[in-house]
């Protein structure tokens, strides 16, 4: 095998109608769906398998993807991770810097799952496919109709923003209902909330003991604590203004169980949940997580902004003068 590639480089084209992923997986598109294994349709009459290529045959050659594709790459965040359509699915490939948090996959299991009772009126992906190996995550998951408020926001109306809100704080509240006694992802593993500690240093620590430290902190008190997404922004909220403005919700990887007043404070500290698309005009950058969190206080959720705020600039005065 080949040395490990830049994520932004793990799909490789074989033919047009094959694809070589990380050295290791293959995606095929077949004309017929598979009578087992992981599949989903090409969005027209095919369907796209994935496997494990053996591992005593050689690599077959490869090129990389061309413009004209049917997988395409549509996110890249350096050498953190990066994601692929894959005609009705999405393929995303992430290194793996906390390993002892919860996957992905596993958020995705247990909110389908009707054993844990959760009626989500969103749309979110369905799992087919993970695997992890070389200190990275593969996930492929059904494609959720819409586009990111990030790009529709600007064209919507007012009664369609608002539409998206209320059905975000619904769903803030159908999952809210799920309660734990630990604040963790829903496997019991650590929860990859970055936001939730204030503090700057490289090492930051996500098992119970340290967040609830960090809770305490805050003077957040709840001895239960309640499910919650963690990273409601605009490119992980889609709208499908074709169907009502029905709303889906994507990207699970920072989801578990915190205290309720997390739900909220996050909205109202959290400048990566701002749009993009304002270019500094911090009014219409800070629209959608403003108008949620307004949305959330009329709903009984508290928060404790100010004084994270607080301690967000007190670390960084002591470490950076």
């Amino acid at each position: 095998m080949s040395s490990v590639r830049a994520v932004r480089d793990s799909v490789l084209e074989i033919d047009n109608r094959s694809w070589l992923v990380a050295d290791r997986l293959i995606i095929s598109l077949q004309p017929t769906a598979p009578s087992s294994g992981p599949f989903w349709s090409d969005g027209a009459d095919a369907f796209y398998t994935i496997s494990e290529l053996a591992g005593e045959h050689p690599l077959p050659p490869t090129c990389p993807l061309p413009s004209s594709s049917p997988v395409q790459l549509v996110h890249d965040a350096g050498d953190a991770n990066a994601a692929w359509r894959i005609g009705e699915a999405f393929l995303k490939v992430q290194t793996q810097f906390r390993p002892k948090c919860t996957r992905e996959h596993a958020t995705l299991d247990y909110l389908h799952d009707p054993s844990n009772n959760l009626e989500l009126t969103c749309s979110i992906p369905r799992v087919l496919y993970h695997h992890e190996f070389n200190e990275r995550y593969y996930l492929i998951t059904t494609r959720v109709p819409g586009e990111p408020l990030e790009k529709a926001w600007p064209s919507m109306d007012e009664e369609a923003k608002q539409a998206c809100v209320t059905q975000v704080v619904e769903a803030c509240k159908e999952l809210a209902r799920k309660e734990n006694d630990t604040i963790c992802g829903v496997d019991g593993d650590e929860l990859s909330e970055t936001w939730l500690t204030v503090s700057q240093a490289a090492e930051q620590q996500y098992s119970h003991a340290a967040l609830l430290a960090a809770c305490r902190a805050l003077g957040m008190v709840e001895t239960t604590f309640s499910l919650a997404h963690c990273d409601l922004g605009p490119m992980n909220v889609l709208v499908d203004l074709q169907n009502g403005s029905k709303v889906g919700i994507i990207d699970w990887e920072m989801a578990g169980f915190v205290p309720k007043t997390w739900i909220r404070t996050k909205f109202r500290v959290c400048g990566a949940m701002n749009f993009d698309f304002a270019m500094g005009d911090e009014e219409r950058a800070g629209d959608w997580r403003r108008r949620v969190q307004l949305h959330l206080a009329r709903e009984g959720f508290p928060e404790v902004a100010e004084a994270w705020k607080r301690l967000f600039w007190e670390d960084w005065h002591a470490r950076f003068g």
